[in-house]
């Protein structure tokens, strides 16, 4: 009973929630590369995905992502990463609003023969959003950030005695992104 009563007060409250301090939901599309494999010369690899933002105040929010990466060196290795981040808008008024960004987030790859590698990240970085009246809002975004492997490849027996070390598509240290994002406010 208790829940359905907590449940009932926060779907009330939503819509007010939401007209004092908007909810924007959205995709990003964009690149991402480690600061080895810039060095190396690899390719960075391609981003996408889904964010949702709810504000705070009139310019803090917090904003929840997840993204897939796709490794461009064909190694069938799967990126998934997640990110909570602390927005803030640097001018309160005008369509074009720069925007400060920080937050932290988890990182896993798997690779096709079973190997897995979680990771953890930390990143900041700019931004320069439109926002029209009617709601939709475009953006640009640039980060740097780090990396911290939790959990190094695994070995994947393959038979017997044979076993493969699978690349994790992962690397430990800095990394730098960049991104478009179309979004929608409420």
């Amino acid at each position: 009973m208790l829940i359905r009563s907590l449940v009932a007060a926060c779907v009330l409250a939503l819509p007010s929630l939401a007209t004092a301090n908007p909810v924007t939901a959205g995709i990003n599309l964009g690149v991402t590369q480690s600061k080895a494999d810039g060095a190396a010369n690899v390719d960075a690899n391609d981003t996408i995905g889904l964010y949702g933002r709810l504000g705070f105040s009139k310019r803090v929010s917090g904003q929840l992502e997840i993204m897939k990466l796709k490794t461009a060196d064909g190694s069938g290795v799967n990126i998934r990463s997640g990110t909570m981040l602390l927005v803030v808008d640097l001018t309160s008024s005008g369509r074009l609003v720069p925007t400060i960004s920080a937050g932290v987030g988890m990182d896993s790859a798997s690779y096709q023969y079973g190997s897995s590698t979680d990771a953890k990240h930390i990143e900041g970085g700019f931004g320069l959003e439109y926002r029209a009246d009617g709601g939709l809002t475009i953006g640009i975004d640039l980060r740097m950030g780090g990396r911290s492997i939790d959990q190094s490849n695994k070995a994947v027996p393959l038979a017997g005695t044979i076993e493969l070390y699978a690349p994790s598509g992962l690397t430990e240290g800095e990394y730098r992104s960049g991104r478009v994002s179309l979004g929608v406010r409420f």
